[in-house]
């Protein structure tokens, strides 16, 4: 729906926002950007009808039940063409990318969650590993989570007004509460970047490897502090995805973060966990044959 706010029917709009993709970007990947900019600048209006049709049609095909699969396998195939045109990979290639600048990028994050949560009647201890496993579940973890936590500790993200200078830059067009939230937020930061990011990246980090402890008390708390970092994120960072000008074009990472966190709940008795159907099966033979072979001595006892 954001796809159809006025401002993305003129020519304005591939120069602001697929721009910036190709700032700071390599020949590589900004001439191809430049490109589509280029074309969006031509065709405007019939060009963002297709987008938003297209993001249409996979929304309402995810969320009817006999078409979900249709749907989620569509967001598959359309992530890679966002992430590279219209987010330039999450700006991982700029020297600023960072988790409050929206690194890795949204779509990266929906094609994530298109094959955590696809489908299925394999058990598990979680939403997130019924249709991968633990162990591809816990990899896609490991890897969103740690390279967010390792691009905390890049010098142009531990700059001294590095984090202020984000915070402010979400103040334009906000609602007065809001302006005074950031700006309350940014005085307290500046001079502070390089203890803000290391302390935010020790978190996040923590998030990342709390998937690999085989303790549900850990596992929950991880959980509970990614999504906890994700609101912080999505708030200060990323001034909810920006709306208040005319010119967001998605909600940002913030919210992605937390339904990933979400998907990763354990399942009530279960852990996340290194819990496969064998395992659960050769348990569930262990617990039966126990049983048995207590039952003679239990009826002797009565």
């Amino acid at each position: 729906m954001l796809k159809l706010q006025p401002f993305m029917f003129t020519k304005d709009f591939a120069p602001m926002t697929l721009g910036a993709a190709s700032d700071g970007a390599p020949f590589w990947l900004a001439d191809p950007i430049d490109w589509a900019k280029n074309l969006m600048s031509g065709h405007p209006v019939g060009l963002m009808i297709v987008f938003a049709l297209v993001e249409l049609a996979i929304g309402f095909a995810i969320a009817y039940r006999p078409t979900v699969r249709y749907g989620l396998l569509a967001c598959m195939c359309w992530v890679p063409f966002l992430w590279f045109f219209a987010e330039g990979f999450g700006g991982l290639a700029s020297t600023t990318a960072g988790p409050l600048t929206g690194a890795p990028g949204a779509s990266i994050l929906y094609g994530l969650l298109a094959v955590l949560l696809w489908p299925t009647d394999r058990p598990g201890g979680s939403e997130a590993v019924r249709f991968v496993g633990a162990r591809a579940a816990e990899i896609g973890w490991v890897g969103v989570w740690g390279l967010l936590a390792a691009l905390c500790f890049r010098p142009a993200n531990t700059a001294a007004d590095a984090v202020s200078t984000t915070i402010s830059g979400n103040s334009t067009g906000t609602p007065t509460w809001y302006t005074s939230l950031l700006n309350h937020a940014a005085d307290l930061t500046r001079g502070r970047g390089a203890e803000v990011s290391i302390t935010l990246g020790v978190l996040l980090a923590l998030v990342a490897v709390s998937v690999l402890v085989n303790d549900r008390r850990v596992l929950r708390a991880g959980l509970v502090l990614g999504i906890v970092l994700a609101a912080l994120i999505w708030i200060f960072g990323e001034g909810f995805g920006m709306p208040y000008m005319g010119m967001a074009t998605d909600p940002d990472t913030g919210p992605l973060l937390a339904v990933v966190a979400i998907a990763f709940w354990p399942a009530a008795g279960s852990l996340i966990a290194r819990s496969s159907p064998a395992s659960a099966q050769t348990s569930a033979s262990g617990v039966s044959a126990a049983s048995t072979s207590r039952a003679p001595q239990e009826g002797s006892a009565a």
